[in-house]
């Protein structure tokens, strides 16, 4: 969850101050539209599986039928997280080389200059972020 909303302060630093408004907004409806096709792919796999469900109950029993639809979400559910481990490591191959502290100093330094309250408020955020980490001492 951390890496989302750093991503949305790295994007609301870039956008600057006067796209505020169109920033959350593009960003509100980005997320409901991500939770309504959750919501719509959770109920096709469903009625997907009561489908396979009342196929197979009488051709090999109302047990054997639970035993099919269970055996599909596994093989769905390990296909999902074979996905998920190959994007990952994607992803962790695809990332820049590291600047050095100069180069990133210096792009810093140009951010500023041009979108000073856009940085100050992502600064803000960030530390707010960073703070808000909840650590047991």
């Amino acid at each position: 969850m951390g890496g989302v909303i750093g991503s949305a302060v790295l994007a609301f630093a870039r956008t600057g101050a006067a796209d505020v408004a169109a920033f959350a907004r593009r960003l509100t409806i980005t997320a409901l539209a991500a939770a309504v096709a959750a919501v719509l792919v959770a109920a096709s796999l469903g009625c997907a599986v009561a489908a396979l469900w009342i196929f197979a109950a009488p051709r090999i029993g109302p047990a054997g039928a639970a035993l099919c639809a269970a055996a599909v979400l596994l093989a769905l559910g390990l296909a999902v997280l074979g996905l998920g481990s190959i994007v990952a490591k994607r992803n962790q191959r695809a990332r820049p080389p590291a600047a050095s502290p100069d180069v990133l100093l210096a792009e810093a330094m140009q951010l500023f200059m041009s979108h000073k309250s856009a940085v100050l408020v992502a600064a803000l955020l960030a530390g707010l972020l960073a703070g808000s980490d909840s650590r047991e001492e």
